[in-house]
């Protein structure tokens, strides 16, 4: 876009500043409340899933496929999402080892 008028340029950046303090006003909210976003509560499943994952694998074979057909149903290569779930599972698995948690049952 090109800011040859001024007064377009002004209404862009009030615009902007108040989308702006509208997320800090809604992130100080959920702060303040104690309340999880949505990528918090995605972090927290995901630690979830890869520790079930490293140690007990055949336990999650049922939600491991509906993982990565979500992945692909978002565009997602389906060899480099498994690839990728592999990749975290194997550094939660040294962690955990690193750790002295039980390992992986085979």
């Amino acid at each position: 876009m090109d800011w040859h008028d001024q007064q377009d340029l002004a209404r862009y950046r009030r615009r902007k500043r108040k989308q702006q303090d509208y997320q800090a006003n809604y992130r100080a909210k959920l702060a303040e409340a104690k309340t999880p976003e949505r990528d918090d509560v995605s972090a927290v499943l995901m630690a979830a899933y890869l520790d079930v994952l490293v140690l007990d694998s055949e336990a999650v074979v049922v939600i491991s496929r509906r993982l990565v057909d979500g992945l692909v149903a978002r565009g997602y290569d389906r060899h480099a999402s498994k690839d990728r779930i592999r990749a975290m599972a194997r550094r939660v698995q040294t962690q955990m080892q690193a750790k002295g948690k039980p390992a992986a049952r085979e």
